[in-house]
């Protein structure tokens, strides 16, 4: 299982950056990890958040964010901006790549979601939901 496991997250990877590269983004983007690509979603999702609210969305440290943001700000993936109310706080938000990125990782997922449709029978297709909501959660009760 651990085996196979490590292999479905290995393809899925690969295939989503090869999508990112089909895409135009092979200056580097596509070697992004999984965990920047976590970072850059976060961001998407939460708007123009603070360091503290990504660190609370991904459930880990101030200074990892810190250090992942900086990291993909040099990639060119964000942007920090000072707030004018508190000069203490910065406010992140996607560049016009890390938007592009965002849209080509949901293009993939949509075109995941066809290849598992036309895969999978019916059944197999309301099992698989089934066992993912389960995976999911678990996880989130971790």
């Amino acid at each position: 299982m651990q085996a196979l496991l490590i292999e479905f997250v290995n393809t899925f990877d690969r295939s989503l950056k090869k999508v990112q590269a089909a895409a135009g983004h092979d200056s580097g983007y596509s070697r992004l990890t999984i965990s920047q690509l976590q970072y850059i979603d976060a961001v998407h999702s939460l708007g123009e958040p603070t360091i503290t609210e990504i660190a609370e969305r991904l459930k880990i440290t101030k200074a990892s964010v810190t250090a992942g943001v900086n990291k993909l700000c040099g990639l060119g993936c964000l942007i920090k901006t000072q707030s004018a109310a508190d000069k203490r706080v910065f406010h992140v938000s996607l560049t016009s790549a890390g938007e592009q990125l965002v849209n080509a990782k949901y293009q993939a997922l949509k075109e995941y979601s066809e290849f598992i449709t036309v895969a999978l029978s019916p059944e197999e297709a309301r099992e698989f939901e089934k066992t993912l909501k389960k995976i999911i959660s678990l996880f989130k009760q971790a």
